[in-house]
């Protein structure tokens, strides 16, 4: 059965366009990031002819130690524009090859925040792009009170990803699951060149692990969605347990083009190839890369079950598997940008995105009873494929008034399109119900997303404004997977229904919004209105299982800026809406529809006080986080035939009230926290796992969700992130290290109710104790020669059911840049201290187990890189400057 979007919400959509959408400064109430900053700007000729330089660099410098802050390229007429700048002073350089640089000190404050360097006139030099061989060296980590910015080398992990180059971001946890936590915090949000990575066609593990890391210019963590969409929803819900990760790509900001090609190889028979292509003949550019691994790993997984019944017996299951995979993934990128004005432009982009991969793996598993004789030994062999493509085209308008800059007129639409297929075979499967001598799997899947934009801002008079706006994005998919097996004593392969899946979706979000203003440093106000629906409609065909979530909601956000004195700013503001929600489920394996219904109110409040380089936050939400359709759905999982997982269509929304309290200090690049933080939920969705007897000699663990009565947490955090940057030789050589780490102590209290009552064991129902993180990253280099190691260590924490133990990993990393950084050589060793293990203990009121799963041992790497850098010359006004490898 096909699912269609209500006409309502059509005419909804409809009537949204007539507003427009709201970017991230305008609707929030004015804050200490809006207005202590200012901008420079100024132009930049030849002093011989008075000709324009086109894309001359300006750097922005700290004056202390002469670290890049920000910077920004001139455009073919020699103007540049560098904004936002934080109040202070600095030292301004202003370059390109072939000229002397030309350096100013600049001080911006609030009784000055625009400064105008006018024309800056460039001596002619004597050096030519060949002489130029020595990069200068820079800090990496920019740390403010609000953000955290991380600019690597572009040979900064050579032969790396973009998942493996985020683990050097202070606070950012990976586990073996690549599970990726902030903070402590769970919530985190990917963002790619201000977009949310949803619009790049792939979920954020699949985009991280096929992106090179030298595609990646830098890394921002944020606490306020840098997408203007996302960031007026966070406005209005006032959500501060969220942190945002906004991944900037490498594009090549001048005539020319760029190119590296890497490969690697492993102790561990793993091999990798990866390329990135950049092009730049404006107004057109062009972006390439690819990713192709091929990887041979084992893992081994022990296993040990206490089952809590009478007479029953421990299991002891142990697993070893070994693996050999394959994938690759190319993506191509074409931007263009028509500028119909100076303050009137359209820049569109395509990305055509294909990707393959494969699998064969070896399994071993045996069962065995409390005096660990076996009771089951199975081999399985299973060989899987897969291939896919995505589409995307992204459309952005921009127009400001040539009568007022700050009115202005917005639009964005973005389409994105995907599919693939692929097939799996599996010898010796085991199904729930029989043993199965062969089971096929023949899959397709495909997706579609639309969103769209439009935002109108007009200024009025005294600082004050109003904007209006509106969102409508649209998307589905739809997964079909064909199950055939056979049994020890069949011929030939039959339909397996009960093994197959044929499942689509819909989801619908509009959103209307308006706000009014005054934006003013002594004392400013911001009210913002949000009208919006969120819809999801899901179907499973072979179970029979329909799923409705609606979601109508009213929000609103009044905030008040206020600054008493010259470095001081208070900021205050209430978040006050409410939900109605309704969720029907229509269950043919259950015969009965399930139906829920709920109206929320969610408050909200949110209080910072700033003085200097000091922040001290207050905040309180409560929020609905509903169910989604891949947890409610109940069909069968048996993608892993010891671990299977099902839905469960009763559940229900969860409540959160968060309470928290921070300090924040500020010192150059060394930042320090403390906090206190409280959360009260009821209904809480989580994971429940149990063990089930199959028969007499096998055991499996089963997977669902239930919702726990309530859960109450408390805890007191000290987190400290500091930068250490010198250079030397004449800025030859320099020092990094970056130190991450935190303390915190935790209470966690888990009513299980009566659903969940078997969920949460009476042991670690009420839990509290001490956990801790160190992250610590060293690096020297001396002209072409460099050396890094680095450590993580994540300390054992309790839970509702078990612990997690401790874990510990370490590298070390030589390199060296050869014929003018054209050649990079690294060798680099992993766990330095040998295998990463992942141990947990889990306890609940039915069974008991350890587990534990070695992987990642010590292993040894070699990874090549060539770059190629091509510079065209415009004519005689000069090349781009090559000083600065790396974009500003």
């Amino acid at each position: 059965m096909s699912i269609k979007p209500k006409c309502g919400m059509a005419f909804l959509c409809l009537l949204g366009c007539m507003f427009s959408f709201f970017t991230a400064n305008a609707q929030q109430p004015p804050s200490n990031k809006d207005t202590e900053t200012g901008a420079i700007s100024g132009k930049v000729l030849q002093a011989t002819n008075k000709e324009p330089i086109p894309f001359a660099s300006v750097a922005l410098l700290n004056e202390d130690d002469s670290t890049i802050v920000t910077g920004v390229a001139a455009d073919e007429k020699g103007g540049f524009l560098l904004k936002p700048v934080p109040y202070g002073s600095y030292l301004v350089k202003i370059g390109t090859l072939g000229y002397n640089p030309y350096f100013v000190h600049v001080k911006l404050t609030a009784e000055r925040t625009q400064r105008d360097l006018g024309t800056v006139l460039l001596e002619t030099g004597s050096r030519s792009l060949k002489e130029v061989t020595v990069v200068g060296q820079k800090q990496m980590f920019t740390m403010n009170k609000d953000s955290i910015v991380f600019t690597p080398d572009e040979n900064f992990l050579p032969g790396g990803t973009g998942m493996e180059l985020l683990e050097y971001v202070p606070g950012v946890t990976i586990d073996a699951n690549n599970n990726i936590t902030m903070e402590g915090k769970d919530r985190v949000k990917f963002y790619v060149d201000d977009k949310p990575i949803a619009l790049t066609g792939m979920d954020a593990n699949s985009y991280l692990n096929n992106l090179p890391s030298f595609m990646i210019e830098r890394i921002e963590v944020l606490k306020a969605p840098p997408d203007a969409v996302e960031a007026e929803q966070a406005l209005v819900e006032g959500r501060t347990n969220i942190r945002y990760i906004n991944i900037i790509t490498r594009k090549v900001q001048f005539r020319g083009y760029s190119a590296a090609f890497t490969a690697g190889v492993d102790s561990r028979r793993n091999l990798n190839a990866k390329m990135r292509y950049n092009l730049n003949l404006a107004p057109f550019q062009v972006t390439y890369f690819n990713n192709g691994q091929y990887n041979s790993d084992s893992s081994y997984v022990n296993r040990t079950y206490f089952p809590k019944t009478p007479g029953g017996d421990s299991s002891y299951l142990s697993q070893k598997n070994f693996r050999t995979s394959y994938n690759f993934n190319h993506n191509l990128n074409g931007r263009y940008e028509l500028k119909i004005t100076e303050k009137e432009k359209l820049r569109g982009s395509v990305t055509l995105g294909w990707t393959g991969d494969g699998s064969d793996a070896e399994n071993n598993s045996i069962n065995s009873n409390y005096a660990q004789k076996p009771t089951m030994i199975k081999n399985q062999d299973s060989r899987n494929r897969r291939n896919g493509y995505r589409a995307v085209t992204d459309w952005y308008y921009f127009k400001e008034y040539e009568e007022n800059s700050e009115k202005k007129l917005e639009a964005g639409f973005n389409f994105v399109k995907g599919g693939g297929s692929g097939y799996g075979n599996n010898d010796y499967f085991y199904l729930l119900t029989d043993d199965t001598s062969l089971q096929k799997n023949d899959r397709k899947n495909g997706n579609f997303n639309v969103r769209s934009n439009i935002h109108f801002r007009q200024p009025l008079s005294a600082g004050k404004y109003y904007d209006l706006s509106a969102t409508a994005e649209l998307s589905s998919g739809m997964n079909l997977n064909l199950a055939t097996r056979k049994n020890v004593n069949d011929l030939e392969l039959l339909p397996a229904p009960q093994l197959s899946t044929d499942y689509s979706d819909l989801n619908q979000n509009y959103a209307a919004n308006v706000s009014v203003g005054k934006r003013s440093r002594k004392l400013g106000y911001n009210f913002t209105g949000r009208l919006g629906y969120i819809g999801n409609k899901s179907e499973e065909l072979y179970a029979g299982n329909r799923f409705n979530n609606e979601t109508y909601e009213v929000r609103s956000s009044m905030g008040i800026n206020y600054s008493p004195w010259k470095h001081h700013m208070a900021n205050l503001r209430f978040n006050p809406g409410i939900q109605y929600f309704n969720q029907m489920a229509l269950l043919d394996s259950l015969k009965n529809a399930v139906p829920f219904k709920y109206t929320n109110f969610s408050p909200g409040i949110n209080f910072q006080y700033d003085y200097k380089q000091q922040q001290i936050t207050f905040n309180f939400n409560r929020n609905m986080d509903r169910p989604s359709p891949d947890q409610l759905n109940p069909f069968v999982n048996t993608a892993d035939s010891f671990n299977i997982r099902t839905g469960n269509p009763n559940l229900r929304p969860s409540f959160t009230k968060d309470y928290r309290l921070e300090y924040t200090a500020q010192i150059k690049s060394h930042q320090v926290k403390a906090g206190l933080e409280k959360q009260d939920a009821s209904d809480i969705i989580s994971r429940y796992t149990k063990v089930e007897y199959i028969n007499d000699s096998t055991i499996i663990n089963t997977s669902t969700f239930v919702n726990l009565a309530s859960r109450s947490d408390r805890s007191a955090y000290v987190t400290l992130n500091s930068h250490f940057f010198k250079a030397l030789g004449n800025n030859k050589g320099s020092f990094n290290m970056n130190v991450s780490g935190g303390l915190r102590y935790y209470e966690t209290i888990t009513d299980g109710g009566e659903e969940g009552k078997e969920a949460v064991s009476e042991r670690f129902a009420n839990v509290s104790g001490w956990t801790s993180n160190l992250t610590v990253w060293a690096a020297y280099r001396i002209r072409v020669f460099s050396i890094s190691v680095n450590g993580r260590y994540n300390g054992p924490r309790y839970y509702s059911q078990g612990k997690q133990e401790a874990r510990f990993n370490s590298g070390l990393r030589g390199q060296v840049n050869m014929f003018q950084r054209k050649l990079n050589v690294a060798f680099t060793c992993e766990n330095i201290f040998g295998s990463s293990v992942k141990n947990f203990y889990e306890l609940t009121n039915t069974y008991e187990q350890y587990s534990n799963n070695r992987r990642n041992v010590r292993f040894f790497s070699l990874n090549v890189t060539y770059n190629i850098r091509k510079f065209t010359k415009l004519g005689q006004k000069g090349p781009k400057d090559y000083e600065k490898e790396e974009p500003l």
